[in-house]
């Protein structure tokens, strides 16, 4: 009986173990509320990457993220698109840090008013 008890409160701490020896934990869950998603494939490991808005309209592809999906995840509807994901973020050997996306859909901010496309008297966002 004693064995029984002792295998029993033995399995739970095993399994933690276990789990603790199998690799880093995920890194934290964040959520980003706006970007445009572009292929980008100077990251091994991500196909995408988020640019800053403004950079993206004055052609700047600089990747603010990398961005990987689940494979199999089709996103394609959602390239050059302002758009919202969250996922966990991680920091690897890339110029920019990881984000692995869980999910993804077009964001409902506002876009920031952008510097050099606004002239005077232009409606908001632009400054007034």
């Amino acid at each position: 009986m004693n064995a029984r008890r002792t295998l029993v409160a033995l399995i739970p701490l095993l399994l933690l173990a276990a789990r603790a020896a199998s690799g880093d934990p995920p890194g934290p869950k964040i959520e980003v509320t706006m970007g445009i998603l572009v292929q980008d494939t100077s990251c091994a490991q991500a196909s995408y990457a988020l640019v800053d808005v403004c950079g993206f309209l004055h052609g700047d592809r600089t990747p603010q993220l990398y961005v990987a999906f689940p494979r199999g995840k089709n996103v394609d509807r959602f390239l050059e698109h302002n758009v919202r994901m969250s996922g966990t973020m991680e920091f690897t050997s890339c110029a920019a840090p990881l984000l692995r996306a869980t999910d993804i859909g077009d964001s409902s901010a506002p876009p920031p008013p952008c510097p050099r496309l606004c002239n005077p008297g232009d409606a908001p966002p632009c400054p007034q």
